[in-house]
């Protein structure tokens, strides 16, 4: 590196190149260096910076406001035409928002301020729910509104890198490790959506810039890294696992500086005692909330396998989330819908700079601010871990890759500039530019070229239309009042909130499909309108159930093919002999054979809609089964031999119903059990411990839901004969 000057020897340095360069001295490591600024630079800071302050702000600084700039406007460019779609799981976060304003800040349950919300089944939002909170009450709802809010946060982020760049590891380029973080693909694309996954990932690095400045700077620093901290933990399920692994391995690492400030470390320990208080009121209220979110996410940690079999699973999923085939290079690994197609989750071009980073921080890993930034690194993927690897669940990731990138950056610059001085003038200039036109060429790439990245648009693909389809539906009602609409919700998941998101609090047309009109005849008049999807259109036309078929208007997909019909139609004239048919046929029970253990058992069953008879007798209580529309629910099991039988158990739905047991014994008299059970709002297990032993060769099982009428739909999970 360069001799360094004294402050007066550059103070005249700056006199002398007044019109061509400035010199001024910014720290590196443990040495200060010279940075010399071409006059171009100047000319473009005095256009937007009052000539007063020129002296107050360096060209590092400028380009670290330029780069966060650059940042934000990537974000928020034409943000709600990328990505192509407006998923549920966005659209959620604003309704949730407006049901808890409407309902004075309680939610479904009646807890005042809820920790967690229940959506989909599950309670898995918090933080981003109330981030929607006051813009929905100032401004109301739209898509750029609850993108841009989630995008402007998702700048903390991006600023937290670069000051972890600049005040914790003394480099000056901040504005790499921004720049570097804005083009990374996965971050890119994820970061213009309204996703609780970008706003974990936001505290995380808020929460890993707290702590390194409280390692390095003051120690007042931990009490921010513990909120931040809180903040990711309830923004995202995954999030806990990644911030309680991160906290636990930083507190091992540094207990000896714990120990020194050990007041400081006692108040944030009291600081996480108060902000565990809504998890630990959450957890008294819903004691189960885990290990149901675990099974809707199909975890294998509430199979039924051995315990070593799991933590050999999540060690798997734990490497996966490390490889960097899996960041760098296209995969299938992810839904098209989380993917750049063409692109890495991570720029291939960066990788570089990332392992010249990773270098840096092993070779220092003695300095605590490198170890903290390898942990980082370690306990990015542990969320993804739980279930499966997946980009939203692992996007922890983007952090501790593009702090390296920017260590591993500005190292470079560095030493290229050490050993060749005449490049320091505009070497980060340059390479400042390169980076801002790939940010711009990403933009460019992503606005123009993604509605035909991926063609699948329909509930397996993109889930295309949200925007498109409520507007025109819009339309059409202010057109038509008098038309009842009948919009089906089969091309994306959650789209009977999607809908709420346009048309608050209730939709004014129905969700539902024509398939629900093809074994019951229902109303149907010159006044309905049907707005299919193709494959329903498609369905509906092979049924032949139909006639006077008129379609109205059609939304194209972005590839110009067919996307949603307006479509008015009515019944054959004969549609009533033909499902009397239809529903006599589906009254004949179903059979089946299943091995159970040495024996084979012959099983009769009704007709089904939803799972398989084996579902049964598969041990797993959390596979089900539904009869399409008999009610009671028959299952019945001829033996191949005479069966002794103490109990049986069969768990139901909550709803009130009936279930009777019929044995049939030895000698052919059939003997009959019967319990009647209340509505409770989960699935039971009825349990009849028979007093005496029946030895039978046949047994009936019917579970009446007593509330509905045929056609009903009445669910069974499991059948336990002992």
């Amino acid at each position: 590196m360069e001799e360094t000057k004294s402050p007066a020897e550059n103070h005249a340095a700056e006199a002398a190149d007044e019109n061509d360069v400035s010199s001024s001295s910014i720290s590196f490591g443990d040495k200060p260096f010279p940075t010399q600024v071409p006059s171009s630079c100047h000319k473009l800071r005095n256009k937007f910076i009052p000539a007063g302050r020129l002296r107050k702000i360096s060209l590092e600084k400028f380009l670290f406001i330029a780069a966060l700039v650059v940042y934000l406007l990537t974000r928020l460019f034409h943000i709600s035409d990328f990505p192509i779609y407006f998923f549920t799981d966005e659209a959620v976060q604003t309704v949730l928002a407006a049901d808890l304003v409407r309902d004075g800040f309680y939610s479904y349950d009646h807890e005042l301020l809820p920790t967690f919300f229940y959506n989909g089944y599950q309670y898995n939002l918090s933080t981003s729910v109330y981030l929607q909170v006051l813009p929905y009450m100032i401004f109301g709802k739209s898509i750029p509104l609850t993108r841009g809010l989630a995008a402007c946060t998702t700048l903390l982020a991006a600023a937290a890198v670069g000051l972890i760049i600049q005040k914790v590891y003394k480099f000056p380029h901040a504005w790499g490790a921004v720049l570097l973080l804005s083009i990374t693909p996965a971050w890119f694309l994820h970061s213009r959506t309204a996703f609780e996954t970008g706003l974990a990932v936001t505290f995380f690095a808020l929460f890993l810039y707290f702590y390194l400045m409280y390692r390095t700077t003051s120690a007042g620093y931990l009490y921010l890294a513990v909120a931040a901290g809180a903040l990711s933990f309830y923004s995202y399920s995954p999030a806990r696992v990644v911030i309680c692994a991160a906290a636990v391995l930083l507190f091992i690492s540094d207990l000896r500086y714990h120990i020194q400030h050990r007041k400081t470390v006692l108040f944030s320990l009291a600081l996480i005692l108060l902000v565990a208080i809504p998890l630990l009121r959450f957890t008294i209220q819903h004691p189960t909330a885990v290990q149901d979110h675990l099974r809707i996410l199909d975890s294998y940690w509430v199979e039924p396998i051995p315990f070593l079999e799991k933590v050999g699973s999540f060690f798997r999923e734990y490497l996966h989330g490390l490889n960097p085939f899996y960041w760098y290079f296209p995969n299938q690994v992810d839904m098209d819908r989380h993917l750049m197609k063409g692109y890495g989750h991570v720029l291939w071009a960066t990788m570089p700079f990332m392992l010249v980073g990773l270098g840096v921080a092993v070779s220092k890993i003695k300095k605590t601010e490198y170890r903290a930034l390898l942990i980082a690194l370690l306990a990015a993927p542990a969320g993804a871990a739980l279930v499966a690897l997946g980009i939203t669940r692992a996007l922890f990731m983007v952090i501790p890759l593009a702090l390296l990138s920017g260590l591993g950056l500005s190292w470079t610059i560095e030493q290229i500039s050490s050993l060749a001085p005449q490049l320091r003038k505009w070497l980060p200039g340059v390479i400042f530019g390169m980076l801002c036109l790939i940010n711009v060429m990403m933009t460019w790439d992503a606005l123009k070229n993604s509605p035909l990245w991926v063609q699948d648009y329909g509930l397996a693909g993109m889930q295309w239309g949200a925007k498109q389809l409520f507007s025109t539906v819009g339309e059409y009602i202010e057109q038509h009042p008098d038309d009842e609409l009948i919009v089906s919700p089969a091309w994306g998941n959650g789209t009977d909130t999607t809908a709420r998101f346009f048309f608050y609090p209730t939709p004014p047309f129905q969700m539902g499909s024509i398939a629900g009109y093809f074994n019951e005849k229902k109303a149907l008049d010159d006044q309905t309108l049907f707005v299919m999807i193709p494959s329903e259109y498609k369905l509906m036309l092979e049924s032949g159930k139909f006639t006077d078929i008129r379609v109205e208007k059609i939304i194209e997909y972005p590839n110009g093919e067919p996307g949603f019909l307006f479509v008015r139609l009515r019944y054959i004239d004969n549609i009533d002999q033909i499902l009397a048919a239809e529903r006599k046929a589906r009254r004949v029970l179903q059979e089946s054979s299943l091995e159970m253990g040495s024996e084979v058992w012959q099983v009769k069953y009704s007709y089904l809609d939803l799972g398989s008879i084996e579902n049964a007798f598969d041990g797993d209580p959390n596979s089900l089964l539904r009869t399409m529309e008999a009610n009671p629910l028959v299952v019945e099991i001829d033996f191949p031999n005479p069966r002794s039988v103490h109990s049986v158990q069969v768990k139901v739905g909550g709803p009130p119903a009936v279930v009777d047991l019929y044995f049939t014994d030895i000698n052919g008299e059939v003997i009959p059990f019967t319990r009647t059970i209340v509505e409770t709002p989960s699935p039971r297990n009825v349990l009849f411990d028979l007093e005496e032993e029946i030895t039978a060769t046949r047994l009936r099982i019917e579970v009446n839901s007593v509330r509905d009428q045929e056609p009903a739909h009445v669910h069974l999970w499991e059948i336990g004969i002992e």
